[in-house]
């Protein structure tokens, strides 16, 4: 999920950037590669229990990575529009979309696996304003991008979708089951601890029912 997240902020930065878009939509995506990138040190740091040097590697060679990638994307995006390569243009400007709404699946497998959705509200509601807020912007461009709305409506779109499982599992009365079971001590209930007979108990009884 995050992977996915993480490349198709590659691209989508890659796009905006050769398509001269305004300059939050320039900045917008690289602020949620970082964001994101965040999320998998955290990841390595708290789950894989990575030590300090281990994860500051990681961090060099993705950041690495996505420079030189986001350098070789970005020509070649250029050399495309400037050829009128149309479809190779579409096909990069589409491709995020296209990684972002993957990334959500692992999500939706969870929760349905899991019947609870464990996503914060906030969050929820902030990338789904970030998606609305960016494709109005678009609108007061030198003409409206529809190859770069795709991106942002695939994100609300989705977000809606995960707010809705939300609340479905909370009316269920699933919401936060998991959570709930994890930290909660299990204990034995009253009725299962009178259904067992004390040995010696057992031996009295036998002793009464035996001929003298």
């Amino acid at each position: 999920m995050l992977y996915l997240w993480f490349a198709g902020c590659l691209f989508l930065g890659t796009y905006n950037t050769a398509q001269e878009l305004n300059i939050g939509l320039l900045i917008q995506p690289q602020l949620f590669a970082f964001f994101t990138l965040a999320n998998i040190l955290q990841v390595y740091w708290h789950g894989y229990k990575w030590s300090i040097a281990r994860v500051g590697t990681a961090a060099a060679l993705l950041c690495g990575g996505y420079v030189g990638i986001s350098i070789g994307v970005w020509k070649a995006e250029k050399l495309t529009i400037e050829n009128h390569h149309d479809a190779a243009t579409t096909f990069l400007g589409v491709l995020p979309a296209i990684l972002i709404a993957v990334g959500f699946f692992p999500q939706f497998y969870v929760s349905f696996k899991q019947r609870s959705m464990e996503m914060a509200n906030l969050f929820l509601a902030l990338d789904a304003m970030g998606g609305v807020f960016s494709t109005i912007s678009l609108v007061f461009g030198r003409t409206f991008d529809y190859v770069a709305s795709i991106t942002y409506l695939v994100v609300v779109l989705f977000d809606i979708v995960l707010a809705l499982m939300k609340l479905y599992f909370y009316v269920r009365g699933t919401q936060g089951a998991v959570a709930r079971t994890a930290t909660s001590t299990p204990r034995e209930s009253t009725s299962d601890k009178s259904s067992h007979t004390p040995p010696f108990a057992a031996d009295a009884q036998d002793a009464e029912r035996s001929p003298a």
